[in-house]
């Protein structure tokens, strides 16, 4: 069965409890049930305000003997703060920080690699987006298909009409269960299960939204779908899934690998399609912050207007005037006066804000701090980066090895050679400080460094665009011999730009430059 969220008043989160009839593909493993909870964790920190609000009974429950009504303010009021998904995307940014290389047959780099999911998306947009899944809920997937076999008999005519593998990127949760083979080939998938959500069209203009699943073993596939369509809500969600035996059998079919076409990426494995959030200690501490915040926020609004006392009033004048431009009469003994909180009443829970604030910064990856640029000891930097290059170069190593793997299944359908998938490690942040600009333009002062090894430090620290050789463009060597039986003897305008560039960055340009820098700094 499902239900909602323990609490007075429904939410729209869905937990899953049952385990299901042995022969329905709609039943859920043990192993996706016990990784639910920490998907909706992430899940509420990565979607931010509004999934927080809607789903409140939750991530921010009802005080006893609150009106509902004040508790619907104080949720409208409360604004989340994205520390989370912001370092998820710092994150994916660094691993994804060059282009992804590929290596062997033109068509990988020229076709496929330009639009890899059949919807548009490059190699790279696509990795990316592979990488924060998998950085998020603790790993990703991709399925690679290939369109439904027809009458064509040659690669050439499939090429011509367009017809290619095109990969699939399926959400964690969206794998309801997979079976391994413990014996033969230890790890490997014997049966997995994919749900989905089929759209078919309905008049001219309607549709309907089916639940179904994709049941995958090596070499065959059946597609299993609820008979009754699922049902929309008034507040815009969907009927939950009903998972008794009301399904039939749609579509099967067999394809041409002798394996299941789904590759796993992981940013912090457990089994195999097991994963932990690597991120989700974090995703807590965002929780709590998101709480103290909305409390602070509350109170702020209730008690930050002062309340004007009128002590021995007579309740029975009807007219009162309240301004800066009136003054107040009373007889004796009589006091008016204002009562607020004291200033200190707001200081414990902004200082708990500020230490989840901190705990946060700690806990995440240094080298994404951009705040951190102040001075640090060598020591403390050099073990930062460590650790977190260490962690970078895992999930990119990971990221690699699963679209490598994702190419041979595409290279399998077409026949052809996959290409070599190359992902670039270069995600080490050694900018600049300005002690380090600082010290550079010491020792050039002195003639330790040359020019040139200033100029190398300052493009290896960011602060200079680099200059690659191999960008520049590659002249025909037909081209090249008739330049130089023209040009025999003479200076050509190119080499003169050259010694005019080199002469230009003399040690005093230099010197301005590095200047410049420490004042930006």
């Amino acid at each position: 069965m499902t239900y909602a969220v323990p609490g007075r008043y429904p939410t729209n989160i869905i937990s899953t409890t049952y385990q299901g009839t042995a022969d329905s593909p709609f039943t859920r493993t043990a192993s996706v049930l016990g990784m639910m909870k920490a998907w909706e964790i992430m899940k509420a920190v990565t979607r931010g305000t509004e999934y927080l609000r809607e789903n409140s009974e939750a991530f921010l429950p009802l005080e006893p003997r609150e009106d509902y009504t004040a508790y619907l303010s104080r949720v409208n009021r409360a604004v989340f703060s994205p520390y989370t998904q912001r370092l998820i995307r710092a994150a994916a940014g660094l691993i994804m920080r060059k282009p992804i290389a590929l290596e062997g047959d033109p068509y990988w780099r020229e076709v496929f690699a330009k639009d890899v999911d059949g919807c548009g998306s490059d190699l790279d947009e696509f990795a990316r987006r592979l990488v924060i899944c998998s950085l998020t809920y603790g790993h990703g997937n991709i399925l690679v298909d290939y369109p439904a076999p027809t009458e064509i008999r040659s690669l050439a005519e499939e090429r011509a009409l367009g017809r290619r593998p095109y990969w699939i990127e399926v959400d964690p949760a969206d794998v309801y269960g997979w079976r391994l083979d413990r014996d033969a080939a230890y790890g490997s998938l014997t049966q997995v299960r994919i749900h989905e959500q089929a759209i078919v069209p309905e008049g001219r203009f309607g549709e309907k939204v089916y639940e179904q699943i994709r049941v995958i073993e090596p070499g065959r596939y059946a597609i299993y779908r609820q008979r009754q369509e699922k049902k929309p809500l008034g507040n815009g969600y969907a009927e939950p899934i009903n998972n008794g035996g009301d399904y039939e059998l749609i579509d099967s079919g067999t394809y041409s690998l002798s394996e299941i076409p789904l590759v796993t990426t992981y940013s912090n494995k457990v089994d195999t399609l097991v994963s932990r959030p690597p991120l989700l200690d974090i995703a807590y501490l965002n929780l709590a912050h998101f709480q103290r915040q909305a409390d602070l926020i509350h109170s702020l609004h209730i008690a930050s207007q002062p309340m004007l006392v009128l002590e021995g009033w007579d309740d029975q004048t009807k007219d009162m005037a309240i301004s800066v431009n009136y003054a107040m009469a009373t007889a004796p003994g009589n006091k008016i006066y204002y009562v607020e909180p004291a200033a200190s009443a707001f200081e414990a829970q902004s200082n708990e804000i500020r230490e989840l604030q901190m705990q946060m910064a700690t806990l995440g990856i240094s080298t994404l701090s951009q705040q951190k640029f102040v001075a640090e000891s060598a020591d403390a930097r050099r073990l930062d980066r460590v650790d977190t290059n260490s962690m970078l170069a895992a999930v990119s190593l990971d990221l690699e090895q699963t679209l490598q793997k994702a190419f041979d299944y595409a290279a399998a359908y077409l026949d052809l050679e996959p290409p070599e998938v190359n992902i670039s490690r270069d995600f080490d942040i050694d900018r600049l400080i300005g002690q380090d600009v600082t010290a550079i333009t010491a020792l050039f002062d002195k003639g330790v460094i040359t020019l040139e090894e200033v100029r190398a430090i300052l493009t290896q620290g960011e602060i200079l665009p680099s200059m690659e050789l191999g960008a520049l463009p590659e002249e025909e060597p037909g081209e090249i011999e008739s330049m130089d039986d023209e040009a025999e003897g003479e200076e050509s305008p190119g080499e003169q730009e050259d010694e005019n560039e080199e002469s230009d960055l003399t040690p005093d340009r230099m010197e301005q430059l590095i200047t410049a820098l420490l004042e930006r700094q």
